[in-house]
């Protein structure tokens, strides 16, 4: 593998979750089939938002770009980001067999959404996107909103950053 000179990179690097996340929302079979829509949203407020106004739309997967991170002054700079995913799938409302089933369907998305991640880290890598190999999936309760099934998981990954002090970039 050939060693990257950090000192040439000009620009920090990025990584278009957004147009991740749509591309595998839109080529994948099960969310197709099921009518899985893709959305963007602000934070968990704004999901919530997106749920109330959710009429003719049976499924979604929304991504939040908002979220912690740091960046890490070591001997290969890097930042931290995290995306949130969230999956939706609308049910009968108080049908506690239809929101088991929606979550089932929520379960095998997420597994299928994680083997595309999986066969991509390495192209990623090579774009000196670094995904962390954990990825945490959490089902919400029932009461989070009425008639939806929801869960999401966080995908973690590092970027190189390039820190080098410029004086003309200072008054």
């Amino acid at each position: 593998m050939e060693k990257v000179n950090f000192d040439k990179l000009e620009k920090n690097v990025s990584w278009d979750a957004a147009e991740f996340f749509r591309n595998l929302t839109a080529h994948n079979r099960l969310a197709q089939e099921k009518g899985y829509s893709f959305a963007e949203v602000s934070d968990l407020l704004g999901l919530e938002e997106y749920i109330d106004q959710m009429q003719k739309v049976k499924a979604a997967v929304c991504l939040s770009e908002i979220s912690p991170g740091y960046t890490a002054l070591n001997n290969t700079p890097h930042t931290r980001r995290v995306k949130t995913v969230f999956l939706i799938k609308r049910h009968a409302i108080d049908d506690m067999k239809a929101r088991r089933q929606c979550m089932e369907e929520l379960r095998e998305l997420y597994r299928q959404f994680m083997s595309a991640i999986f066969k991509q880290r390495t192209m990623l890598r090579e774009g000196l996107v670094y995904f962390d190999d954990r990825v945490q999936f959490t089902e919400i309760d029932k009461y989070f909103a009425a008639g939806c099934a929801c869960a999401y998981f966080q995908v973690a990954y590092d970027v190189f950053t390039n820190i080098v002090y410029r004086p003309e970039e200072w008054l």
